[in-house]
Order: structure tokens, then C-alpha cells, then sequence
């Protein structure tokens, strides 16, 4: 039993030398789809054709759909592929080894670009977007408008009296960070109160107001921003420790252009320290905070809170819904809002993961998108969501 167990092994080793040559291609083969695997995570445009022979005239149609679906595998393998394999020993010693190559990326849209059909194979050519969409990226950074309203501002009754002349100086800092930022456009109508009722109305022939100084409206795709500062005092009282302390809330409340919806809302808190009550008094009078000192600590965080919004808002997709305009697709955004010509939208699919359109033409205010099946009914997209994106064709 040991000496037949031995002979095995040994013509397994001698079998594995033979077969050295095969093993070394095929892990040059593995290298090779490893590293086109590598580009699996991002999306990417492939052609491949596939090919099904017909065995009988009246099969035609299902050697044409054998035929697509050779296409779609090969498009999925121009993404990544994973190879699986074992060897298996046969009744006779003799060895076995079995690989199984799938795909490592999914197709997410295509669409059949050609068909040739002749006595004994049909072939059918497709376009296909494969890999996954990008996610937690900043691909493109884009300039946000951003008109600026009135502030709130709330001074407690426990707030030291100095501080509520501070308060609107907070304000102005945070004005003039938003404006001072190189990647918003920002609009200065502080003297205006947000009225998103007012805002909503398509006339003002009848408002005394409208007709004399105007009205500030907020166009589709820009933001509207209400700044607003809360001072919040109380007393801490700590054994010998006794000291006035002053919560400052300093908030931008943010809503979409047009529909003055809340999109979003920015926060910073702090404690600061206004007036020792030790039983000290020459403590308190040394230690006493100074007013530019606290006026500082006050406005410390806005710059780093400005930053934040711009960051999360240049950073945020272009989205719109998608309707019919003279017979073609379109969304109510266009070079005005930072689209450019042949970007790329995805939105829900419904034979395919998702639907994939492209930027034909824009002008200020809209775009028009083809999809990349143009044999798509655009009525089924109309209502629909489209994200927009930037990605290397």
C-alpha cells in the first residue's frame, strides 16, 4: 500500500514537470487578465462581437441571441476576468486539471451596433459600458453660485452685553469667506429676507416691492444661504471655579435654487470662556478674557466651515430629471451650472443595470442627452433622476 502510494506520488512529480511549460503560460495568462482586472473598478467602453453558428434556418433567431450573449461574455472579460482551477486524479493515476475563467466585471449598458447573417453563422457586434460607476470620488470640481440672504442671529439672555455686538462681525467673516472662496460665485443680498412663498410666485406685477428695488431669486442648480449665529450663555459654578461661559452656534442653513427645498446644513460649536467670578479678584481681573480675544475665538472656525461646504458642494454630482423637449431628451441644466458636451449621465435601468446617456448639445440653461441605446424608447426615461459624471473615454 506505502509503495503504491509512493509510485503515485512520484508520477504526480513527474507529471507535474511535464506539464511545467503549461503552467508557466498559463500563469503569464493569469498576470495578464490580473492585471486587466486591475481596471475592473472603474467604468470603461468596449466592442466585441460574438458569433453562433445555425444549425437550422428556422433557429435563427436563437442563434442570435447565443450570438449576443457571446458578445456580452467577451465584453465582460475586457473588464477583469477570475480563474478558478483544480486538478483532479482520474481512476488511473493520471492527473486532470480544470480552470474556469469568469468574468470580473458587469456590464452595465450596451447597445448592438451591427448584424451580419450568412448560410452557416450570425454575428452580432455591440458597443457595452462595463466595470462599476465611480463612488466616493471627487471626479470633477465645479463652481457653486451661491446667493447669501439675510442672517438669524439669537443673543441668550445669560450672554455677556459685548457679545451681541460681536455677533453680526461673526457674520461678516462668514460673508466674506463664502465670497473670498475661489470656488463659489457668491451673490451678497443680506438686506433680503428668504422668502421661498414670496420667491415662488411666476409674477410680481401686483408687489409694490418687486416693481421698485427687484427681487432676488435663485435660479435652478445655484443655492440660497441663510447664515445664522446663536449665543447661548450660562453661569458654571465648580467648587472655587465660578465662571460665565458662552456657547456660540455658528450654522448655514443651505436650500436648492427655484424650489427653496432644504438641501443641507453646516454647523460649528464652541465654548468660550467670558468672565471669571473666582473669589480672587485679582485673578479675575488678570485673567479676564480680553473682547479681540474673544471676537477671535468666535470667528476661529468659520474659514474651516466655508471650506467643508464648498468641498462637499464642488464635489457633489450634477443631478436633474429628465423630460422630452421637442422630440428629444433634455435636463433643465446646462453650461451655466458647469455641464460640458459628451459627459456622461447614468440613471435607473430596467433590461440592463443602468441606463447610460450622453451630452449631445448644451446650452446655458439645458442639455439634450442621447442614451447609448438609441433604439431606447426616450418616453421610458421621462420623470427619471440622471446623474451626471466625468469620466476618461
Amino acid at each position: 500500500m506505502v509503495l503504491e502510494l509512493y509510485a503515485r506520488l512520484e508520477q504526480r512529480r513527474w507529471l507535474d514537470l511535464a506539464k511545467l511549460p503549461i503552467v508557466l503560460l498559463l500563469a503569464f495568462v493569469c498576470f495578464i487578465l490580473g492585471a486587466t482586472a486591475g481596471h475592473a473598478a472603474s467604468m470603461r467602453f468596449t466592442e466585441t462581437t460574438g458569433r453562433a453558428a445555425i444549425i437550422d434556418p428556422e433557429m435563427e433567431q436563437e442563434a442570435r441571441m447565443m450570438a449576443l450573449e457571446d458578445a456580452l461574455y467577451l465584453a465582460a472579460l475586457e473588464g477583469g476576468a477570475r480563474i478558478d482551477g483544480f486538478s483532479a486524479v482520474m481512476a488511473d493515476s493520471s492527473l486532470e486539471d480544470h480552470f474556469v475563467i469568469r468574468p470580473a466585471s458587469r456590464i452595465l449598458d450596451y447597445t448592438i451596433t451591427n448584424e451580419v447573417i450568412d448560410d452557416l453563422h450570425y454575428q452580432v457586434s455591440i458597443r457595452a459600458a462595463v466595470g462599476d460607476l465611480p463612488k466616493g470620488t471627487c471626479l470633477h470640481r465645479r463652481d457653486v453660485n451661491l446667493t447669501v440672504f439675510a442672517p438669524i442671529i439669537t443673543h441668550g439672555k445669560a450672554v455677556i452685553a459685548e457679545a451681541g455686538m460681536m455677533a453680526p462681525q461673526v457674520i461678516d467673516a462668514l460673508v466674506g469667506a463664502i465670497e473670498s472662496h475661489p470656488g463659489i460665485n457668491a451673490v451678497r443680498a443680506t438686506d433680503t429676507v428668504l422668502d421661498p412663498a414670496r420667491l415662488a410666485r411666476t409674477t410680481d406685477q401686483f408687489d409694490y416691492e418687486a416693481l421698485t428695488t427687484g427681487v432676488t431669486r435663485v435660479r435652478r442648480g445655484d443655492f440660497a444661504l441663510i447664515p445664522e449665529v446663536t449665543l447661548t450663555g450660562k453661569r458654571v459654578r465648580n467648587g472655587l471655579d465660578r465662571r460665565d461661559e458662552m456657547l456660540v452656534s455658528i450654522e448655514m442653513h443651505l436650500f436648492a435654487g427655484e424650489s427653496y427645498v432644504p438641501v443641507d446644513h453646516f454647523e460649528s460649536r464652541q465654548q468660550i470662556t467670558t468672565k471669571l467670578r473666582t473669589p480672587f479678584r485679582t485673578v479675575n481681573v488678570l485673567g479676564q478674557p480680553r473682547r479681540p480675544v474673544i471676537l477671535d475665538t468666535m470667528r476661529a472656525p468659520v474659514a474651516g466651515l466655508v471650506d467643508n461646504m464648498a468641498a462637499k458642494l464642488q464635489c457633489a454630482p450634477l443631478t436633474a430629471t429628465m423630460s422630452i423637449v421637442d422630440g428629444k431628451l433634455s435636463v433643465p441644466i446646462g453650461s451655466y451650472h458647469g455641464m460640458r458636451q459628451n459627459s456622461l449621465a447614468v440613471a435607473s435601468g430596467t433590461d440592463t443595470p443602468w441606463q447610460i446617456m450622453r451630452v449631445t448639445s448644451v446650452a446655458p440653461m439645458s442639455s439634450m442627452l442621447t442614451p447609448l441605446n438609441d433604439k431606447r424608447d426616450i418616453n421610458t426615461l421621462v420623470g427619471r433622476t440622471a446623474e451626471f459624471m466625468e469620466i476618461p473615454q
